[in-house]
């Protein structure tokens, strides 16, 4: 049979590229809060409840929840509607429809705190989170740790209803993405490196969304990185490949 597969944030960055990788594949459930014109999206604002979204998972296999607002600058007004308040909701609608895995979009800002620390060398996701950091992103400094502490919470959120539920929750601290191709040439002159070096690449995210939906996971919940195969970087992808068989292919140095 084929499966079903709930994408939520389907007309974003991460969405779209997703859903375009699973197409003929499985059976694609497709929500947004934009749906750009694109009929087989449904409108919905997951933050506040309705009936009429939540239907869409009855008997969804998976549900990726990617909605969200991804600018990591925002504050925590801006940020507890479309970030927290419609995690909770999707989170409670997966349980309610008994949807057995769900897999979030959570963030490399939650462990942003190690930026300027010369240890740990390697950044594992059984370390103790550190949410945010202070960076400058083409000539202008940010503080994102409402972002990476709200990324957080949800991870927390996750970790209840799987044990509670029984479901499988998967918490992917999604390294660095561009917009379209997505190629080590399109990152901008000047990009720091703590960025640079988290870089995801279009076909290691996919390859990477394959084995969250298909690995066979012993654990409730489980907290992976998930970048390229970097020279250099400090965060640990060993674990994400152990747990699912992830063989990243790309490396931001090698163009």
């Amino acid at each position: 049979m084929v499966r079903t597969i709930l994408i939520t944030g389907a007309s974003g960055n991460l969405g779209a590229k997703l859903r375009k990788h699973l197409q003929g594949r499985y059976s694609l459930r497709l929500i947004d809060i934009n749906h750009r014109k694109d009929r087989e999206i449904m409108t919905a604002d997951l933050s506040v409840w309705d009936e009429e979204w939540v239907r869409l998972f009855q008997g969804a296999d998976v549900v990726v929840h990617f909605a969200a607002d991804p600018d990591p600058n925002k504050s925590w007004d801006e940020l507890a509607r479309p970030n927290i308040d419609a995690a909770i909701n999707v989170f409670h609608a997966s349980c309610m429809k008994k949807v057995k895995r769900i897999i979030f979009a959570s963030s490399n800002h939650v462990m942003g705190g190690y930026k300027d620390m010369k240890m740990p060398a390697l950044i594992t996701t059984d370390m103790p989170p550190l949410p945010g950091t202070h960076y400058t992103m083409q000539g202008k400094n940010h503080d994102s740790t409402p972002y990476g502490s709200a990324k957080l919470m949800i991870e927390r959120l996750g970790k209840c209803y799987a044990e509670i539920y029984d479901m499988t929750v998967i918490a992917l601290r999604i390294g660095w993405m561009l917009q379209g191709e997505n190629r080590p040439e399109d990152i901008f002159e000047g990009c720091e490196e703590w960025f640079r070096l988290m870089w995801l690449s279009n076909r290691d995210f996919c390859q990477l969304m394959d084995c969250c939906i298909e690995a066979e996971i012993s654990d409730n919940f489980t907290v992976l990185n998930g970048m390229s195969a970097n020279a250099g970087m400090r965060w640990d992808i060993g674990y994400t490949k152990k747990m699912i068989g992830y063989r990243p292919v790309d490396d931001v140095a090698r163009g």
